[in-house]
């Protein structure tokens, strides 16, 4: 997933190549984007925030996540994808 941080609001995108883009609200630093992902998306998919978690890019704008108690159909059906 790309990650554009200090967005006017945090939003996932499917841009037109397939990819997912994030928009979010918060700044990059200090992990403030990292904890707003985690909370915007574990609230969309109604799991706990620790079923949430980055396993890569923590300081880069490609993130890789790990979503546990969720398929991956389900994800998709929650998020609009």
């Amino acid at each position: 997933m790309h990650v554009k941080p200090l967005s006017r609001e945090t939003k996932l995108i499917r841009e037109l190549d397939g990819t997912i883009t994030m928009h979010v609200a918060a700044p990059p630093s200090k992990g403030k984007a990292n904890r707003e992902i985690v909370k915007w998306l574990s609230r969309r998919l109604r799991v706990s925030s620790s079923s949430v978690r980055i396993v890569g890019g923590f300081h880069s704008n490609m993130k890789v996540l790990e979503i546990l108690g969720v398929d991956e159909a389900e994800i998709k059906k929650q998020l609009g994808l």
